[in-house]
């Protein structure tokens, strides 16, 4: 897809990191935003921002591990826009972090619900559209983590491999089903954005928040890592040239396709995994 002027592209976790970067690099090819975010104040900010450049651009509140908010989003861009054209499945968080045995259910369920299952609910409410029109590219965004395993992240690893497992799914079902659409699964290593922070965004429906503090040990290794990461904006461009060239793998720098060569390596030989650090 290289014609973007006037198209729509919808965004989740679209106030801020990469889902923010993204609605930029967008704009600047002339195409209508539609955001949501589950954090209200900087959505509003995110929209504002965009309509002060002239950005024809919208925010919906929205949970994206629950479908039926994110049916409402899609329903909001279609009543906006009529239609949508490129779908960013962005919205993640950290999630429950610690030994594979100890985490809690809740932080399981969150990570899950949110990482996985937010990919899931973007996909039923968009696609269906996108192959109707014969035309759109979705875009997911997993982890570097989707492709080779971390310790301490259990559950944001399972998450992260399922969502490069449902793209890989999804390209062969394109093309099964002769749809013209096309599908890029993000894979960054560590990006400057919030996402170790993003305990504060736990729902109250799974009870007492039992993610360790931002002043933990363990939040605060994370958080140096995130701080030593690249920009969002660099990665949002390898992004756009994903849609333009229709790659399917997005590494947010091409020197961690070593950790994907040394899993590869891992694989054929039947040897116990390796730590990668990204």
């Amino acid at each position: 897809m290289q014609d973007l002027t006037g198209k729509v592209a919808a965004i989740t976790g679209g106030a801020s990191g990469i889902g923010r970067a993204l609605a930029d690099v967008f704009a600047n090819r002339g195409m209508h935003i539609a955001l949501a975010d589950v954090e209200a104040g900087p959505l509003a900010l995110a929209v504002r921002q965009l309509s002060e450049r002239g950005v024809n651009a919208m925010g919906f509140e929205c949970d994206v591990a629950d479908a039926a908010q994110v049916e409402a989003f899609a329903a909001a861009t279609f009543a906006r826009f009529d239609t949508a054209h490129i779908i960013c499945n962005n919205a993640g968080v950290g999630g429950g972090m610690g030994r594979a045995w100890e985490v809690s259910l809740e932080g399981w369920d969150w990570t899950i619900s949110v990482n996985l299952m937010g990919v899931v609910n973007g996909l039923r409410a968009f696609v269906p559209r996108l192959v109707e029109q014969n035309d759109g590219h979705v875009i997911n965004t997993a982890s570097l983590a989707g492709l080779k395993g971390s310790p301490m992240m259990a559950p944001y690893v399972a998450s992260k491999h399922a969502v490069v497992g449902i793209s890989e799914c999804l390209v062969h079902d394109f093309t099964m089903s002769g749809a013209a659409v096309g599908v890029s699964v993000l894979c960054p290593a560590f990006i400057r954005t919030r996402i170790a922070e993003s305990g504060r965004n736990w729902p109250g429906r799974l009870g007492a928040n039992p993610l360790p503090s931002s002043e933990s040990p363990s939040a605060d290794f994370i958080a140096k890592l995130v701080d030593a990461g690249m920009e969002p904006a660099n990665y949002a461009a390898r992004v756009l040239d994903a849609v333009e060239t229709n790659r399917f793998f997005v590494l947010s720098d091409d020197a961690h396709a070593g950790a994907i060569l040394t899993r590869h390596e891992e694989a054929v030989s039947g040897r116990a995994p390796t730590i990668v650090a990204v």
